[in-house]
């Protein structure tokens, strides 16, 4: 029975307040019944991670403080969202104006629930069939899905928290309810990653399974005191990887990646652990297959491009920019590919170009696209393997080889072009960059991190506000200057003999 002192009391009294403004403003715009539905759907989505929460060691008023400023966020922008969709005038909760891969995931939810729409494709069929599931128990809304969107995305911060006080505990000075807190609040910079929490995407769920995952996974890298009833990583890995298996069947590779990392500093003492995850996301993976449009043939396909990719790459006017820096990429030998990691990878990373446009490139879209909280946590993560993974006593063993292994093979198969791909693992560095501040009290690295830290500030901004002006002239139509593109097209053609 948690006792009730005066944050608390506080704290419970601006939940109230927040969920009474969202239920008066709901209703006035949707009606009394929508209206209700709305609040009833986000206040579900937030007390599921509440109550996860209140029941993990290390918890804290001020990771409740978070979770209700993340809750706050994501419903206004979700809210925003319900009002976007249901403007125009034939558009309404049942039936939104969706675009993209939303639209196709909500029309084959509709097509299979008996409405006369056409069925779209869907490669993973495991996030439509989880609208449709929702659909029969509370009806045609698209709150429904949204909300468990939502719920999934602040529930991944809440495991990032747990999976960064239990990899850290023992290993840094830090208590647990600050390492805790650290955890969730580095994961609130990551800004892209939230956002897709708001739409009808299947990354949120993905991203769950990889929290899920990971928060099992961390028993393996943990000190031993923090080793408990194996059994329960087990099954919450079983539960990732069945997850995984229905909506992105080939993460479930990344998921392996991850058991095998981790189990080889001790594998004598966890194998037997790391042969059952192994032998169950086999199991998944053969029935993700099985649903799936993918095949093992295709998930090779990929590997070396896939006509899809080399389609979008080659073809796509929104591409221009990753083919004048890396020509024909998918064309080129593993060997070759392999060589031009260090730039693939310095581009997934930096994300200059989003994959997809939107129809009017402002620089407010391509601000958020950018994400810049990301790149705090990047940089952090950056500083550990650069100057820190390299010395023994200085780093937090296999963990932090997981995520960098992951970032690396995507930048590879996708030639650094499509950071959607990369978003579920993002919460993984966390761990590492929290490991960071946390040794920052220490005058050695302190210093050391100080120097790091202006330099690449320094070299971030100018290759962003670069990428921005190569992309659309952002820069150049503010200044009222020649654009930066025809100046080095002009050096170039006065360059060649």
């Amino acid at each position: 029975m948690p006792k009730f002192n005066m944050p608390r009391l506080i704290l419970l009294l601006a939940e109230v307040i927040t969920f009474a403004i969202l239920a008066v403003v709901a209703s006035s715009h949707f009606g009394i019944g929508d209206g209700m539905g709305i609040t009833a759907a986000y206040l579900v989505a937030y007390l599921v991670p509440c109550l996860l929460l209140s029941h993990a060691r290390g918890t804290s008023t001020t990771a409740r403080v978070v979770l209700l400023a993340l809750a706050v966020l994501m419903m206004v922008v979700a809210y925003s969202n319900l009002l976007r969709w249901t403007m125009p005038e034939e558009c309404n909760l049942q039936l939104p104006d969706l675009k993209s891969d939303a639209r196709n995931f909500y029309k084959w939810a509709l097509y299979h629930n008996g409405y006369q729409v056409d069925e779209p494709g869907v490669i993973f069929p495991g996030f439509p069939m989880m609208i449709l599931a929702l659909w029969k128990v509370l009806g045609v809304s698209v709150v429904w899905p949204q909300a468990m969107n939502m719920m999934f995305t602040m529930t991944s911060v809440v495991l990032t928290g747990m999976t960064t006080r239990r990899l850290l505990i023992g290993r840094v000075s830090t208590s647990h309810q600050r390492l805790f807190s650290w955890g969730m609040i580095l994961s609130c910079l990551l800004l892209f990653y939230l956002m897709s929490g708001v739409t009808i995407l299947k990354e949120p769920s993905t991203c769950l399974a990889v929290s899920m995952a990971g928060f099992a996974l961390s028993s393996m890298a943990t000190v031993d005191e923090e080793r408990h009833r194996p059994w329960r990583d087990i099954v919450l890995f079983v539960a990732a990887c069945v997850l995984m298996a229905f909506i992105r069947t080939t993460f479930l590779y990344f998921l392996a990646l991850g058991v095998v990392i981790l189990v080889l500093p001790h594998w004598r003492r966890d194998w037997m652990v790391a042969a059952v995850m192994l032998a169950v996301m086999v199991v998944c993976l053969l029935v993700g297959d099985h649903f799936a449009a993918y095949s093992f043939s295709r998930h090779a396909e990929i590997v070396d491009g896939g006509w899809n990719m080399q389609r979008f790459y080659v073809m796509s006017e929104n591409q221009k920019f990753y083919h004048d820096l890396l020509n024909y990429y998918f064309l080129y030998s593993h060997g070759h590919r392999l060589l031009m990691l260090p730039l693939t990878v310095s581009i997934q990373f930096v994300i200059p170009f989003p994959w997809l446009l939107y129809e009017e490139p402002t620089l407010a879209n391509i601000i958020i696209r950018c994400a810049y909280g990301r790149y705090i946590v990047g940089g952090i993560a950056i500083f550990y393997y650069f100057f820190m993974c390299w010395r023994r006593h200085d780093n937090i063993g296999a963990w932090a080889w997981w995520p960098a292994a992951v970032f690396i093979i995507i930048a590879y198969v996708m030639a650094g072009s499509v950071a959607r791909y990369v978003l579920p693992f993002q919460p993984l560095f966390v761990p590492v960059a929290t490991y960071v501040l946390c040794r920052l009290g220490e005058s050695r690295w302190r210093r050391l991190f100080n120097r790091w830290a202006v330099c690449y500030v320094i070299l971030l901004a100018v290759v962003l506000l670069v990428c921005l002006e190569l992309q659309a002239s952002t820069i150049s139509s503010i200044l009222h200057v020649r654009p930066l593109e025809d100046f080095l097209r002009e050096v170039i053609v006065m360059a060649e003999p």
